[in-house]
């Protein structure tokens, strides 16, 4: 098997190589290789801890111990080194760090994970694609293996696509099991529960099909159904460590504290060395009022793991509500040593107001702030801390505003100056709400008169204009602003009468002459004209070329020159819309009375 081994491509070597470590059950965070070596960055996942390996797989008759010195960096002291040559060592005892591996340990390893086939599986998939024969269990199996491979990259598309050509092959649990984890990753939830019932339905009592469907469920946040997965993955396999372990989370997260704990319990009588899970099961015995069991389960998973940072963390959150403030703060200064965040920061804040360090508590929630910007529990706590002066500083502020806009509002008749009276001696005795209500209505009755005084004005104007111009003036009762103004810019042209261009200098043009201009497109000509009525043509120009820009300029100078110019001012409004400035849109209709 092993000249098998080195007659291959490296190409084939190293993915043989990959085969092989995922079949032993690490995950491969990254990968290299070069002639004859392929060295892969790897980790053994374990509730609560993932140990880190490097793999490195040599193809050479023998490897001396400097060679392999010089791989490896032996200060790595978190690092775990697996060796695995197709030939000998020259020393085979380099530490309890270090595990070598000869070619009969390979030959073996290959043997044991069912990857004899591998050698022989590019023929086959020549002879297959010739059709000669079917695909075999190798080509299954190879194409499963890159699914998963696709799948812990979260390369989820380029997995899908494997997972479906392996299940064209045949449509096994397996591989309907890995289907329904990409499904699950990239949240089509629904697909992946109508995948794994298919399994279920064929073998009801397949515990990881249910312990799948739980973590679709769990993900999907339908914890109780979860919890109900969880629980039947275990009655078929009592045995399912990670199946307790997240039953007993579903169940934490429910508050359903002793049931939680029963589920820990389960998992650590089969597997004791769980840091993470006697983390959760002392917040479940705090829960349940047992802060001595708590405390000596947190201490339990800093034996198995002293650099378990959450579990310090609930320490201190357990001193906490003991009110033993000195070892909440010892056991979070342990936490902030592993892991600073918004929540260490936080707490210590609290420990400090609790012994009133009022100016170290301030420090420590500005830290929480810090690194967390938009937490919204301390910047709460942090305005209490700072007391009273910011809200007197705030209210001050609120006054001298609402006191502005008090003398902004036009007095046009008594009910406006009696609201306003209100508003302010409301201010003056410190009732700012209802200050505020009686000068919105006092706006609201201004505004209201002035849109009443705009639209009478219109009509009368345009009442004034046709009957110059010699037009019916009947039925403009039901006419609207707009159609009014439309009208009497029509009347104000027959009214106009203008002598030849040569004739006349510049200025003497009437001011309606800027339409004539218009609508003939002598825009040199038009450019001359400063009035609005010249201003509006132009924007109108612009507008119908779509150069929105351009046209919300002249609309403007029109608009400003004479704000009771209705047309440049809707004109306005419109072209706001266009550039997506609907807040200002929307102002100037409603200024118009148009905001229905």
């Amino acid at each position: 098997m092993i000249e098998a081994v080195e007659k291959m491509s490296m190409e084939e070597f190293v993915h043989l190589c990959n085969r092989l470590v995922s079949e032993m059950g690490f995950k491969i965070r990254n990968s290299v290789y070069r002639e004859n070596i392929a060295v892969f960055d790897a980790y053994m996942p374990i509730p609560g801890k993932n140990l880190h390996y490097v793999i490195i797989f040599l193809r050479k008759p023998k490897v001396t111990k400097d060679e392999i010195l010089e791989l490896i960096d032996v200060e790595s002291v978190e690092i775990k080194w697996m060796i695995i040559t197709t030939g000998e060592f020259e020393e085979e005892n380099l530490g309890e760090d270090i595990t070598l591996m000869n070619g009969k340990d390979f030959e073996r390893l290959l043997e044991e994970f069912g990857l004899k086939e591998e050698f022989t599986r590019l023929e086959r998939g020549k002879e297959a694609r010739e059709g000669r024969y079917l695909p075999s269990a190798g080509e299954l199996e190879s194409m499963l293996q890159w699914a998963k491979e696709f799948l812990n990259e979260e390369n989820y598309e380029k997995a899908m696509e494997y997972v479906d050509k392996a299940l064209g092959i045949k449509a096994t649990p397996e591989g309907m099991k890995i289907k329904a984890r990409i499904l699950q990753k990239m949240g089509k939830y629904e697909e992946a529960i109508s995948v794994i019932t298919k399994i279920l339905e064929e073998n009801v009592k397949d515990d990881e099909a249910w312990f799948i469907f739980g973590e679709i469920l769990e993900d999907k946040g339908d914890l109780d159904e979860a919890e109900q997965a969880y629980g039947q993955c275990v009655h078929f396999n009592r045995l399912n460590v990670p199946c307790w372990i997240n039953r007993g989370n579903v169940l934490l997260s429910q508050k359903k504290y002793q049931e939680a704990l029963m589920c820990y319990d389960k998992a650590l009588a089969l597997r004791e060395n769980l840091p993470a899970i006697w983390n959760n099961r002392g917040v479940a015995l705090k829960y349940l009022g047992k802060y001595d069991e708590a405390l000596r389960s947190y201490n339990t998973a800093l034996q198995f793991d002293p650099k378990f940072a959450d579990a310090y963390l609930n320490k201190a959150y357990l001193y906490f509500d003991l009110k033993k403030y000195e070892e909440a703060r010892n056991a979070l200064t342990d936490y902030l040593k592993l892991k600073e965040d918004a929540r260490g920061y936080l707490l210590l804040a609290n420990i400090f107001a609790k012994r009133s360090m009022k100016k170290e508590a301030i420090e420590a929630v500005k830290k929480a702030l810090e690194l967390e910007p938009g937490n919204q529990e301390a910047r709460e706590f942090l305005e209490k801390l700072e007391g009273k002066n910011r809200e007197i500083k705030d209210y001050e502020e609120i006054k001298k505003i609402l006191k502005e806009e008090i003398e902004k509002i036009s007095v046009q008749d008594e009910n406006i100056e009696r609201k306003i009276k209100n508003a302010r001696e409301n201010l003056e005795k410190g009732n700012v709400a209802k200050a505020l209500k009686e000068i919105l209505e006092a706006k609201e009755l201004a505004y209201s008169q002035i849109m009443a005084e705009i639209k009478d004005a219109l009509h009368k104007n345009t009442e004034r204009l046709l009957e110059l111009a010699d037009m019916n003036a009947d039925s403009l009762e039901e006419l609207g602003p707009k159609e009014l103004n439309a009208l009497g810019l029509e009347a104000m042209k027959r009214v106009i009468l203008c002598p030849r261009e040569e004739e006349k200098k510049e200025e003497e043009y009437p001011r309606g002459y800027a339409h004539i201009l218009y609508e003939e497109k002598r825009w040199d000509e038009l450019k001359k004209f400063k009035d609005e009525i010249a201003e509006n043509a132009l924007g109108l120009r612009y507008f119908k070329a779509r150069k929105y820009k351009n046209a919300e300029e002249y609309f403007k100078k029109a608009f400003f020159k004479d704000p009771e110019f209705y047309e440049a001012e809707l004109n306005l409004a419109y072209t706001y819309l266009k550039n997506g400035e609907e807040r200002k849109a929307k102002a100037l209709l409603k200024h118009l009375g148009l905001e229905n």
